[in-house]
């Protein structure tokens, strides 16, 4: 890991374009098997790639880049496939405790793509054949996203962090995987109570 940042990152001004292209890129078709068509992204191995390097950066070469740029490209994978959602929600974490006045920044833009996470229905998620246990730990996921976003210093002054947590806390199910999750992270500080 150090290595990484001792050999590319020197380089991450020519590196980084490519990978973020990368992460855009999505090539769809359908495949017909028997009476039913399937959708097939082509490049969603790439796209997985692109955002495994992307965490990478974050982890060993993030004071070389421009984090802004970064998070416009953590967005594009908050509306992704749920691999990558989970891959950029753990990025989120990191960037809370890297850089929170940034993640701030981008506040609305990061919490659109996690309200549909939470709104969305299990067709919408999954395609056919995939489990109910993925979608759940998707929904898993964000929330931690969510706890660790409650707990930057004075984001209880935003207000559309404020409504974003008011729907979570008001609807039942919500409600019930953010008590888990915040049981779960063995947090003392109970946020969020109202």
């Amino acid at each position: 890991s150090s290595g990484i940042n001792a050999e590319y990152g020197d380089h991450m001004e020519e590196i980084l374009p490519n990978l973020y292209k990368e992460t855009t890129i999505k090539l769809k078709r359908e495949v017909e098997m028997g009476p039913f068509k399937y959708p097939v992204d082509d490049a969603l191995d790439n796209r997985k790639a692109a955002f495994e390097c992307m965490y990478t950066v974050l982890q060993n070469c993030i004071d070389r880049v421009n984090i802004f740029q970064f998070l416009d490209h953590i967005e594009i994978g908050l509306k992704d496939v749920p691999d990558i959602k989970m891959l950029t929600y753990l990025m989120v974490l990191r960037l809370i405790q890297i850089n929170p006045n940034a993640v701030v920044l981008k506040l609305d833009n990061i919490l659109e793509p996690l309200r549909d996470t939470f709104n969305s229905k299990l067709k919408d998620i999954c395609p056919i054949g995939q489990e109910v246990e993925k979608v759940n730990e998707l929904k898993r996921s964000a929330m931690r996203t969510v706890i660790g976003m409650s707990k930057i210093p004075e984001i209880e002054k935003h207000p559309s962090f404020v409504e974003f947590m008011k729907k979570i806390r008001f609807y039942k199910e919500t409600d019930n995987l953010f008590k888990q999750e915040l049981q779960a992270s063995d947090s003392e500080e109970m946020v969020w109570e109202n």
